[in-house]
């Protein structure tokens, strides 16, 4: 077999180990979307509690203590949402990753598939 010939063809006799090796490397589809829950984000969902219990103590207080109050409060809020758009983008990311994990996993079966179509 020539070189040129051999060239050619390698590139599509790697294809089925290079993607059973991404396979593998990835593991099972959607396994890594169960990061996005809140018990694998305990610092975060922790800091979001305390955060509402801080606002409610913020509320319930009686002075306004020369606008201090007011000021906290509104730090508060802001906190508050960077801690919810830090765990959507953890949830964003994750979603992200299950789709191209699933589209690999069907490259994945569809070679598997294809190879035994050949070994036949």
């Amino acid at each position: 077999m020539s070189i040129r010939l051999r060239t050619r063809l390698a590139p599509s006799a790697a294809l089925p180990g290079a993607l059973l090796a991404a396979g593998l490397l990835l593991g099972v589809p959607g396994a890594r979307a169960q990061q996005a829950a809140p018990q694998d984000n305990p610092e975060l969902v922790d800091a979001q509690h305390d955060l509402e219990s801080a606002k409610s103590h913020l509320k319930a207080a009686s002075h306004d203590y020369g606008g201090h109050r007011e000021n906290a409060l509104e730090h508060v809020n802001r906190a508050l949402e960077q801690v919810k758009m830090g765990l959507n983008t953890v949830e964003h990311k994750e979603k992200k990753l299950e789709k191209k994990e699933n589209k690999l996993q069907k490259k994945l079966d569809a070679t598997k598939a294809h190879e035994q179509n050949l070994k036949k």
